[in-house]
């Protein structure tokens, strides 16, 4: 028997296996292993304001609710500085945007797309960057747990950007004429992050309030490209992301939510990108409030 074939056994064998364990563990967790999610679009009755629900889930036949969601927040943020920056055990507060969006099935599971967008801090020569991340995860919804309380673990992938950029400004005066001239030099160290993602959120329902918390972990690659000096590397990275909140429903599909988001990315992270910097390989954490609404979640 040659190699080829002996691979082809095995690729098969492990197939017949694993098809039958995730088809004994679909009989608990409909579409536990299914990538694709129906949206009945017809069977959603669109009455946003209808009076909420302050049932306890799990009580009296009350279930969290399926179809789409929608959850929007204004984050007011700390992000750090890099080593070499000064004062640099401080970070500097900017604003950002926190979108998410998905839909989760009657047979319990679904996706999720979360996007944020931070512009700043913008805090010339010690603490200037920008993030943009785009992430994807597959929902399930386990069984209740104790009190009402319910689990959805999920798994997927995320691209997160982080510019980190310096402005320095450079004064030259002319010998004769006594004219200053100022000259502005940016460089930017623009961190490129491609990362799997696994992590869950658990959650309960007690009268008008949510009450949920979110935890995922992070690791992938980092591309990073030093602007302007002809330097482009990559290094690996792990980080993780933990959220703790509250929504207060005004109706039955829309409430008003507070929570705290933190974000931290291990060493791997490209900052202070001129050369006298020293170390580029630093981390990064940012952490802040969020105020926003939840829209059907």
């Amino acid at each position: 028997m040659n190699r080829k074939m002996l691979w082809g056994l095995l690729v098969v064998a492990y197939s017949l296996a694993a098809s039958t364990a995730f088809a004994q563990y679909d009989q608990s967790y409909s579409g536990f292993y299914q990538p694709f999610t129906d949206v009945p679009v017809e069977d959603y009755d669109f009455q946003w304001f209808a009076p909420p629900i302050t049932e306890v889930y799990g009580q009296d036949g009350v279930d969290p609710k399926t179809g789409p969601f929608f959850d929007y927040h204004r984050f007011y943020v700390n992000v750090t500085r890099g080593e070499a920056a000064p004062d640099n055990s401080q970070g500097d507060v900017t604003w950002g945007n926190k979108i998410d969006a998905g839909w989760m099935s009657d047979e319990g599971h679904g996706w999720l797309l979360s996007t944020l967008h931070i512009d700043g801090p913008q805090v010339a020569e010690r603490n200037v960057g920008s993030t943009i991340s785009v992430g994807l995860n597959k929902v399930w919804r386990l069984d209740q747990y104790h009190s009402g309380c319910w689990f959805e673990p999920m798994i997927g992938v995320r691209y997160f950007q982080f510019k980190d950029q310096s402005l320095r400004v450079s004064y030259f005066t002319f010998p004769i004429s006594g004219r200053i001239l100022a000259i502005d030099n940016e460089l930017a160290m623009e961190n490129n992050m491609l990362l799997g993602q696994l992590g869950g959120r658990v959650y309960t329902h007690r009268g008008h309030w949510k009450l949920y918390g979110e935890a995922q972990v992070m690791a992938g690659n980092n591309w990073v490209y030093r602007m302007n000096q002809d330097d482009t590397y990559s290094t690996g990275v792990v980080g993780g992301e933990w959220t703790i909140g509250a929504a207060y429903y005004l109706t039955r599909e829309i409430a008003i939510d507070i929570n705290w988001n933190t974000i931290y990315m291990g060493r791997g992270v490209g900052r202070n990108p001129y050369a006298s910097s020293g170390d580029q390989q630093q981390s990064l954490f940012m952490s802040g409030v969020g105020f926003g609404f939840t829209f059907h979640r």
